[in-house]
C-alpha cells in the first residue's frame, strides 16, 4: 500500500491590511493564498511599519496544539516586503549585534562583554514571538518564521524559563480542554549598562548620525491567554534582559502585581536571572500597563488551573477509559495523515 504525501511544504504570505491597531500601527495577515482567492489565515501582526517593531501577533490554541507536528526542517527567515532599506537578517548576526551595541555604549568592551557567543546562549536571538509550536501542523509552523514573528530575544532567557512557559501553556490548553484566543507581544525598549552605568536603549538598526532607532529590542515578551468563553484570563510576562540586577527589573520591568506563585501550572525557575525572570499577572492590570494594546480586552476572572470545563474533560476521558496520552497519540495521528 503506498502512502500519499505531499513533496514540499506550501508558501506563507503575509499581506497588509487597511487595519489599525496599537499605536497607528498596521495588522498584517500571515497565511496561505489559495485557488480563487481564498485564503486560510494563520495569524494577525501587529506592526510598527516605522520602528519595525511588532507589538503582538494575535492567534488562537485548543487541545490539538498538545499534539502539534514535530520533526519537520526549519525553515529560513522571510523578511518579505518589510523593514525597506535594511536586511534584518544580517542585524541578528552576533557580529553585528556587538557592533551595533559597541556603538550605542560607545564602548567596544562593554559590547563584547555583553554579547558573547551562540555556545553559552549569551546573544540575541532571532525569537519568535507566536511560538512555531504553537501550531499543529508543519505548514503552519513554517508559516512563524516570518521576521514579523520575530523580535531579538537573549538566547539564554528565549531556551530555558520562556521556552518552559510555552510548553507549559500547551499542556496546560489540552489538558483543561481550553479554547484560547492568545496574544503574544512585546513591550518596551530594554535598556544595557554602559562602562559609566548608564543605561542606554539596545536597537539593532542604530545610526546616530541620521538618527535612526529601529527594530528594538524589547524590556518584555508575553502571552496573555484568553478563554472567551469563560471570559477568565492570564497575562505571563519574561523579562528579556540578562544583564540587569533584580533591584532594578523589581522597580522597572514588573509592571504590575505579580501572582506568579499562583501559577502552580507552569514548570519554570521564575526568579532566576540568567535564565529571564518571568511573572504573571491579571490581564487587565498588564494590559493597562502597557498602554492597552488590547482595549478590547476586560477579563472578567483569572484563568487557573481549576475550573468547570477542565474537570468535565477529565471526567470524560476517565469514562472513556482514555489517559491524556491516547488523546496526544490520537491527535499526533491524525495530523500525520493529514
Amino acid at each position: 500500500m503506498k502512502s500519499l504525501a505531499c513533496t514540499s511544504y506550501w508558501l506563507s504570505s503575509a499581506k497588509t491590511t487597511q487595519a489599525r491597531c496599537h499605536n497607528e500601527s498596521v495588522i498584517v495577515k500571515v497565511g496561505f493564498e489559495l485557488a480563487d482567492a481564498r485564503w486560510v489565515n494563520v495569524f494577525d501582526v501587529c506592526y510598527d511599519e516605522q520602528l519595525y517593531h511588532t507589538h503582538f501577533v494575535r492567534h488562537h490554541m485548543n487541545r490539538a496544539n498538545g499534539g502539534y507536528q514535530s520533526g519537520n526542517p526549519r525553515p529560513g527567515w522571510y523578511q518579505g516586503a518589510y523593514y525597506t532599506g535594511v536586511n534584518i537578517n544580517t542585524l541578528y548576526t552576533v557580529n553585528r549585534q556587538r557592533e551595533t551595541i559597541a556603538t550605542i555604549l560607545n564602548s567596544q568592551a562593554r559590547a563584547d562583554v555583553l554579547v558573547q557567543n551562540t555556545t553559552n546562549g549569551i546573544y540575541m536571538a532571532r525569537g519568535h514571538i507566536a511560538a512555531r509550536a504553537d501550531f499543529v501542523y508543519g505548514t503552519e509552523q513554517n508559516a512563524t518564521f516570518w521576521f514579523l514573528n520575530a523580535a531579538p530575544q537573549w538566547q539564554n532567557f528565549n531556551g530555558v524559563n520562556w521556552e518552559r512557559v510555552e510548553s507549559s501553556v500547551r499542556d496546560f490548553v489540552g489538558k483543561r480542554d481550553l479554547e484560547l484566543t492568545v496574544y503574544s507581544g512585546t513591550y518596551g525598549v530594554q535598556k544595557l549598562a554602559d562602562g559609566n552605568g548608564d543605561y542606554r536603549e539596545i536597537w539593532l538598526d542604530f545610526d546616530p548620525v541620521e538618527g535612526r532607532r529601529r527594530a528594538p529590542a524589547p524590556m518584555l515578551y508575553y502571552k496573555i491567554l484568553h478563554d472567551e468563553a469563560s471570559n477568565a484570563g492570564i497575562a505571563l510576562v519574561g523579562v528579556n534582559n540578562v544583564h540587569v540586577p533584580v533591584e532594578l527589573i523589581l522597580r522597572e520591568y514588573v509592571l504590575c502585581k505579580d501572582i506568579g506563585d499562583e501559577v502552580e501550572w507552569i514548570d519554570w525557575e521564575r526568579k532566576n536571572l540568567t535564565i529571564g525572570y518571568c511573572y504573571a499577572c491579571e490581564v487587565n492590570a498588564f494590559n493597562d500597563a502597557i498602554g492597552r494594546p488590547h482595549p478590547q480586552l476586560n477579563v472578567a476572572k483569572l484563568l487557573t488551573s481549576s475550573g468547570a470545563r477542565g474537570a468535565v474533560f477529565a471526567l470524560g476521558l476517565m469514562l472513556a477509559g482514555l489517559g491524556l496520552h491516547a488523546l496526544l497519540f490520537v491527535v499526533r495521528s491524525s495530523a500525520l495523515r493529514a
